[in-house]
């Protein structure tokens, strides 16, 4: 009997002790998903007070982060946490719990502070008497670059961990806080970009040129829409002058291309990509449109191009609703009906194109001077841009070298990857192969899914829809309208060319329109291979392509799926998250 309270008494505190742990645990893990919890609504709120400029809400909000960032560290930092990521079944947990208790920690005390600090001095960029304070500027470089670093940190953290098992409250909870974190991140990469080009591109260094570009999503090209009004704009110190506005029509069809054209762009947009400047945007390759049009105006005008930027006329409803309506001869321009007047009443309104072309170019005016007067409010009218860059709506490129290299890879670069090694890029494009302005009536989206992975190679299904919105006596519009006369198809009718461009090394197959099955023969151009197929949509009229993709070896991360952006506003572009 000796013997066996002699075993069973160290037996039994073990068994205590296990308990005791076991119940400590618990409470622990209780506590810090309360503490999780604040902090998850403290970053939303943050991410509000911030588009508010409410600085004292930001400070309190930044204070309760702190607060709730160091409890959850110090509750996950000892021996006890780290023996809990060692069990079965809780193990991950535990790990996805200290990971996200890391995450807030720093954020409270490396990340918020200085993004608090730079939206203090965000009023400051709003220009007046068209011109940006170049060296308000430079004071936010620090704060954000500071900010940007940790978010960038903190979002690759949060990447680290697989949450799909975890107990279905904290993966929900997790979840939320990485997609927060990941838009913060993205967000605060983009102002980072542009406080690192903005001073030098404002003339900081002495006087710039730049060509502002409006794409006319009315006769859709890849990037958007034909480059329809041209704008010369100079800085010098941060003060902008609109110079001249040139009409992109008035630079008539030359003889041969403006630039060398690859084979490869020889087949798939002809010779009319340099030699018609209305085309330069057939490709999707917005630094190569950018070098097109600059030549083409290099060969005509007498300036020197350092930039060029583009934006369409859903981007510019964006504007105006941070900066309020504006009114052109006897047309009020507002955010709910500038892409209407812009791309569709006009052409009702004047016949001759030379008017309508004079109108473009007030609206550029005005819209200018709307903007550099500082109406409106700076933090919306960011909120308005960042969104229309998102939705691959505004372009810049620069010919300097370093600044293009400090906008590579961000939305508004509007690069065509071709490099193998980079995560896979997969783009869907439309032309219209008329000259019309049918495609205001243009409706599609695009749904792209990594279905599986095998030897390092992502496999995609993709759909398309398309349709026409164009009501059913089309062709009793004007001619600039339906293009006709310069059509294949009856008046009314939108005749197009789609493109589905594989990643850089990958494969595409299996293409249908409707149940038709589609030549797999495609082409090749810096390694992506690409099917194209022409399509005609009478009025009301809808069709569905479907197809299948290969990524290329080793591309295992997310794929960015990058669509032409239409009338509609929203993104039609997306990410297909990795099947890997």
């Amino acid at each position: 009997m000796r013997s066996r309270r002699a075993w069973l008494w160290p037996l039994l505190t073990v068994f205590l002790l296990i308990g005791a742990w076991g119940a400590w645990s618990a409470w622990q893990a209780w506590q810090v998903y309360g503490d999780l919890d604040v902090a998850v609504e403290k970053v939303d709120e943050i991410e509000v007070a911030v588009e508010a400029g409410d600085s004292a809400r930001l400070e309190s909000a930044l204070d309760d982060l702190r607060a709730a960032g160091d409890s959850a560290r110090d509750r996950t930092d000892g021996f006890g946490w780290t023996a809990l990521t060692w069990l079965p079944v809780v193990g991950d947990d535990a790990s996805g719990v200290r990971a996200v208790a890391e995450v807030v920690s720093d954020l409270g005390a490396d990340g918020v502070e200085p993004m608090v600090r730079a939206s203090d001095g965000l009023d400051q960029l709003a220009p007046r008497d068209a011109r940006v304070d170049v060296a308000a500027l430079l004071e936010l470089r620090d704060p954000v670059k500071r900010a940007s670093a940790a978010l960038s940190a903190a979002s690759a953290r949060l990447a680290e961990e697989d949450p799909s098992g975890y107990v279905d409250r904290f993966k929900v909870k997790y979840r939320e806080l990485a997609a927060v974190v990941r838009d913060a991140d993205h967000a605060l990469s983009s102002v980072d970009t542009a406080l690192e080009v903005l001073p030098t591109m404002l003339g900081a260094d002495g006087p710039r040129n730049h060509l502002l570009v409006f794409q006319n999503n009315a006769e859709i090209r890849a990037t958007g829409g034909l480059p329809g009004a041209v704008t010369l704009a100079t800085a010098r110190d941060g003060s902008i002058e609109l110079v001249r506005q040139v009409a992109a029509n008035s630079f008539r069809q030359l003889d041969r291309p403006v630039l060398p054209l690859t084979p490869a762009e020889q087949q798939l947009y002809g010779p009319l990509l340099g030699t018609f400047m209305l085309n330069a945007t057939s490709t999707p390759d917005f630094p190569r449109a950018a070098e097109l049009i600059k030549a083409r105006w290099e060969r005509e005008q007498p300036e020197t191009i350092d930039s060029i930027v583009s934006l369409d006329p859903v981007a510019l409803s964006y504007v105006l609703e941070a900066t309020g309506p504006v009114t052109v001869r006897d047309v009020e321009l507002t955010a709910d009906n500038v892409v209407d007047e812009l791309l569709h009443e006009v052409y009702l309104r004047y016949e001759d194109p030379a008017e309508q072309d004079e109108f473009f170019r007030e609206v550029a005016r005005t819209t200018f001077d709307l903007i550099s007067s500082g109406r409106g409010d700076v933090r919306a009218l960011m909120s308005g841009l960042a969104r229309g860059a998102d939705e691959g709506r505004i372009y810049v490129h620069s010919f300097a070298e370093d600044e293009q290299q400090a906008l590579a890879g961000s939305d508004v670069a509007g690069e065509f990857v071709t490099d193998a090694a980079a995560d896979p890029q997969v783009t869907v494009t439309l032309n219209d192969l008329t000259m019309s302005k049918m495609s205001y009536f243009l409706d599609y989206d695009v749904s792209v899914t990594a279905t599986h992975c095998g030897g390092g190679r992502q496999a995609y299904t993709g759909h398309m829809r398309v349709s026409s919105s164009a009501p059913d006596d089309a062709a009793s519009l004007p001619a600039y309208i339906t293009g006709a006369g310069s059509s294949p198809a009856d008046p009314g009718t939108q005749f197009l060319m789609v493109r589905l461009y594989s990643p850089a090394g990958g494969e595409v197959s299996g293409v249908k329109l409707d149940a038709m099955s589609i030549d797999d023969a495609a082409i090749d151009q810096d390694g992506r291979r690409i099917a194209e197929l022409q399509l005609a949509l009478e009025p009301g009229q809808e069709s569905n392509i479907r197809w299948t993709m290969k990524s290329g070896a080793d591309q295992t991360g997310d794929t960015e799926i990058q669509v032409t952006p239409g009338v509609q506003s929203g993104a039609k572009s997306s990410v297909a998250r990795s099947a890997c």
